[in-house]
């Protein structure tokens, strides 16, 4: 089968995974991307690379609006690449109201191929014209929309889509991501870690995600001396980055031998810090336009053997209950969270 993807996450090569187990299975893929993207992480625009095992065409298109996930478009008709490419399948691994899944959806009008559309958005919203208008033409072009959740299926149904379902729920790399005991004597070596519980957290930097709320857990648990109550310390480690790194900056000051901050780490080095880990906490919080879509890093310390301790927005309670990989707490709770966490530190089989 040939498939055409047009996808702004394969600018980064991790990404591309998915592309070349199609072609493990003998599926010809090519793969459209832009070529001057810009992100947070990477304001001067991201170097797209290939994913090693990735042998597909990596078309790459300059596009305007290059900051913006939804907004960026392709400076250049995708028309003639459809026609190149012919193919049996066009899966357009972008939002619906993403105005790069209207160009190709619209560039592919009349053509004998099957259309997918991909959605994570968990949330019914409107969106202004032109975006509500767009959204609602590729819902109507597309066969099938690749959803990340129930929640999403939802979503798309509430909007008038009457396509094929298709779940597809967040991979993981279980070569990588996997137990690896010698490296993890060498970054808790790193981080001076004994048999103390470590805390981890992977990911953005934001508000959304419950850093704060982690952060006063870890202000509660620092002061917490080692053997009170019986109970061992905790160390908390933080990996990613984003606008609140400031504030697990300080954090990291007033309690030097409890936290510890890693900002930059690539994607190919976050297995190696889940497993300096013993749990993974992810206290995300439900926001006015916004609640957890998968939690992609809960599957990846599972994979590791780390259990996880998150909150229930969004699909995060709804992983652990169907995985048993972890527990819950209430949302903006840190005492609830700093008890869950002291518990576990506690019940050292408990996390065997």
């Amino acid at each position: 089968m040939r498939i055409l993807a047009v996808s702004h996450p394969c600018t980064t090569d991790v990404n591309q995974q998915f592309y070349a187990e199609l072609e493990a299975l003998g599926h010809e893929v090519h793969v459209l991307v832009p070529a001057n993207l810009r992100t947070a992480y990477a304001p001067d625009g991201v170097q797209v690379k290939r994913w090693p095992a990735y042998a597909g065409t990596l078309e790459q298109r300059r596009v305007f609006a290059s900051g913006s996930v939804p907004l960026h478009g392709y400076l250049t008709p995708l028309r003639p690449l459809m026609r190149r490419y012919a193919p049996e399948v066009l899966f357009v691994e972008e939002e619906p109201y993403a105005v790069s899944a209207w160009q190709a959806m619209r560039a592919s009008r009349g053509l004998p191929m099957t259309r997918v559309v991909y959605s994570a958005q968990n949330i019914r919203k409107s969106y202004p014209p032109p975006f509500r208008w767009m959204e609602q033409y590729v819902l109507r072009a597309a066969d099938a929309a690749a959803v990340v959740s129930e929640d999403v299926g939802a979503v798309l149904r509430a909007k008038q889509y009457s396509g094929r379902l298709l779940p597809f729920p967040l991979g993981v790399d279980t070569g990588q991501f996997r137990p690896l005991p010698e490296t993890r004597a060498r970054r808790r070596a790193e981080l001076g870690a004994g048999d103390e519980l470590v805390v981890g957290y992977v990911g953005r930097f934001v508000e959304e995600k419950g850093i704060r709320v982690l952060c006063a857990a870890a202000e509660q648990l620092a002061a917490q001396p080692a053997g009170q109550l019986g109970a061992p310390s905790c160390r908390f480690l933080f990996v990613g980055g984003g606008p609140l790194l400031g504030e697990l900056r300080e954090l990291e000051r007033r309690h030097p031998r409890a936290v510890t901050v890693r900002e930059g780490v690539s994607h190919g080095e976050v297995h190696e810090w889940m497993n300096a880990m013993d749990v993974l906490a992810l206290p995300s919080l439900t926001m006015p336009g916004w609640k957890e879509q998968f939690g992609r890093v809960i599957v990846e310390a599972m994979a590791c053997g780390l259990p996880v301790v998150g909150t229930d927005s969004g699909e995060i309670g709804r992983l652990l209950q169907a995985t048993g990989g972890g527990w819950t707490v209430p949302e903006r709770q840190p005492e609830a969270l700093a008890a869950q966490l002291l518990g576990l530190a506690a019940r050292q089989a408990e996390r065997e």
